[in-house]
């Protein structure tokens, strides 16, 4: 059977311009033609336009219709129909997404009540100039339909926009408490925009100072997000201020002000958060640039070489949530920068002691004898105790007991060992001359109070005490006349027997110090060993540290103790027990004690911390310190 082509297109009911314009693109060409010179199509080739026909009724172009026939001629007859869902799938999204942006018009036109021709050829406008700056993501995070998100139509931002507007015309200075409000509304407004994405913030930005005419239909000018700017680090001061000295905040506004881009903290906090995002390691080559970069522009931007001023802005950071909010910065962000923050500077050594915690803490007993002075904590076998070989890694490595994170640490130490010391001599003035160590590890007491009268009992771990008295024996140091080791599970029953087995006196009052402990036992352990202690003698005391439940810190400390309680929980030593301030109040006067006192950070830092040059600072501490008396 040969057909004409006049034949042909009758049959598919074609015009007979189509298979011209096929034969000419390659698309069908007959098989034959006569001598004339005429087509003569036989039939595979009307079974062939018959499948092109098929094709474009389905949404296929003729380039992918000549591409797909080939293909299936090849025997690969999936591969055009797989490419034909995804291309329609793609056509669709596009779809759903004009649908969105005109919608978004509508709601925009509709919002302004009475619109002249003027108002919907201005919102085209901005429409187009939004499509011009952002891709089609940023298209759908700007204009989706979301309680926690809101669009530049929302009554909310454009009522600000104009208040924002009156305060500049009214003069209104940047540093006022008014000024400072509108700040805060305006970056949590902004953040919630663009659901926190700094890389859709800058393009906005970027859009309304270079486009004239989005200035003059949104209303945001470069002036007013200068202003905004200002008043915005007006804001920050404020609550920075609430830390530090007069003298301090100045020498913070002078580096905000003059010394610093400011322009460069969001360029690297989106540097960090696209490797975050990306999955890179926070210990990458990468990663750890930023870092550096970070705390070079921390100290640029806050306190230079100050130690004591960079202690106050660290505990600044660490108390005020509000100077963490920040286009891209979130907990997630900050999580992944303090992780990365630490490589190389892990305070809780793995491989030397029987527990590492024990090790950590005599470390920076002895790096405060190097390191700080005046002495908080005169300590004279802190660094034999360590042993020769720990020792003289401290002193090759002492830069990294000036890291941030081991000058906290240090300082909480330290503190809380002379408060122990001056609770013990406190009580031998008064006539107790028993002083009970819980879960003493390392601990020196005896040889900071060698010519003391009283009786000192060290109780921990059978294998940590063992521990000690070898590394003791191995450094030359004698034992203390005053000294008793009492070898005690806390986790098991036998405190009280221990005790009286080394010569304790049950009848006589006695002062316990059990710092650094009681977050690592069972609370029913923690209980038990405070209800023997409330069974001794009138006028007996526990100072005890306890630690706070992490979801009630700040949340830049909360941040680091997640991370560094899994560092501990890896090496074996995970916290266990936490107690909320009143809760425990409530069980400390419920065991029988009789009194009880809390000491705060400030107090702490008052008495023992005052007026120092080397940093030395207790901040916003995950644990306190409570003397409770019988």
């Amino acid at each position: 059977m040969q057909l004409k082509i006049g034949e042909l297109a009758k049959k598919v009911g074609l015009s007979v311009r189509a298979p011209h314009h096929y034969d000419a693109i390659g698309l069908l060409s007959p098989s034959q033609r006569s001598e004339g010179g005429a087509r003569l199509y036989g039939r595979d080739d009307l079974i062939r336009l018959h499948r092109i026909e098929a094709l474009k009724r389905f949404g296929y172009s003729l380039p992918d219709i000549k591409a797909s026939l080939d293909e299936q001629l090849d025997g690969a007859p999936l591969a055009p129909l797989r490419r034909q869902i995804a291309e329609l799938e793609s056509q669709a999204l596009k779809a759903q997404r004009l649908s969105r942006h005109l919608q978004h018009l509508v709601d925009m036109i509709v919002l302004g009540g009475e619109t002249t021709t003027m108002d919907w050829l201005s919102t085209l406008e901005l429409m187009n100039m939004y499509q011009k700056h952002l891709n089609d993501d940023e298209l759908d995070t700007l204009f989706e339909s979301d309680p926690d998100t809101v669009a530049p139509t929302d009554p909310q931002w454009i009522e600000l926009i104009n208040q924002v507007r009156q305060a500049m015309r009214n003069a209104l200075s940047a540093g006022s408490d008014e000024a400072q409000t509108l700040a805060w509304r305006w970056i949590r407004l902004v953040v919630q925009m663009t659901r926190n994405n700094p890389e859709l913030a800058t393009k906005l930005m970027k859009m309304q100072v270079g486009e004239p005419r989005a200035q003059q239909i949104v209303g945001i000018t470069p002036a007013m997000l200068d202003w905004i700017d200002e008043a915005f680090m007006q804001a920050r001061f404020a609550l920075f201020a609430k830390y530090l000295t007069p003298k301090q905040a100045d020498e913070v506004r002078r580096r905000q002000l003059v010394d610093v881009d400011r322009r460069a903290w969001p360029a690297l906090v989106l540097e960090l958060r696209a490797h975050m995002t990306a999955g890179v390691d926070a210990k990458a080559a990468p990663v750890q640039a930023i870092v550096k970069r970070w705390q070079q522009l921390f100290r640029d931007s806050f306190c230079g070489e100050d130690a004591v001023l960079e202690a106050r802005i660290r505990e600044a950071l660490m108390q005020e949530p509000d100077l963490h909010v920040g286009i891209g910065i979130d907990d997630a962000l900050m999580a992944y920068l303090h992780k990365a923050y630490l490589v190389g500077n892990d305070m809780a050594p793995s491989n030397t002691g029987p527990k590492p915690s024990a090790m950590m803490v005599a470390t920076q007993r002895a790096a405060h004898q190097l390191l700080d002075h005046p002495l908080v904590l005169d300590d004279p076998i802190a660094l034999s105790l360590l042993g020769s070989a720990e020792a003289q890694s401290l002193r090759d490595n002492l830069d990294r007991f000036r890291h941030p994170a081991s000058l906290g640490l240090r300082s909480a130490v330290v503190v809380r060992s002379r408060l122990a010391d001056d609770v013990w001599i406190e009580a031998l003035e008064r006539g107790i001359d028993q002083y009970v160590i819980l879960g003493a590890g390392l601990d020196t007491s005896a040889y900071r109070q060698p010519d003391v009268a009283g009786r000192i009992f060290e109780v921990d771990l059978p294998a940590m005490q063992q521990w000690k008295q070898a590394r003791l024996h191995g450094a030359g140091i004698p034992l203390p006349s005053s000294l008793r080791f009492v070898p005690v599970d806390f986790e098991s029953v036998g405190l009280a027997e221990g005790l009286a087995y080394a010569g304790f006196n049950p009848d006589a009052p006695a002062i316990f110090s059990w710092l650094g402990v009681s977050m690592y036992l069972d609370k029913v352990a923690v209980e038990e060993t405070l209800r023997v202690i409330a069974t001794c003698a009138k006028g007996s005391a526990v100072l005890f540290e306890y630690a706070m439940p992490l979801h009630s810190l700040p949340p830049m400390m909360r941040i680091a103790m997640e991370q560094l309680t899994t560092q501990f929980a890896e090496r074996g030593e995970p916290w266990k027990c936490f107690f909320e301030p009143a809760a425990l109040a409530e069980m400390l006067t419920a065991l029988g004690f009789s009194s009880y006192y809390i000491w705060t950070p400030d107090e702490l830092n008052q008495r023992y911390l005052a007026n120092r040059s080397d940093g030395l600072h207790i901040g916003a501490a995950p644990t306190r310190l409570v003397l409770a008396t019988v």
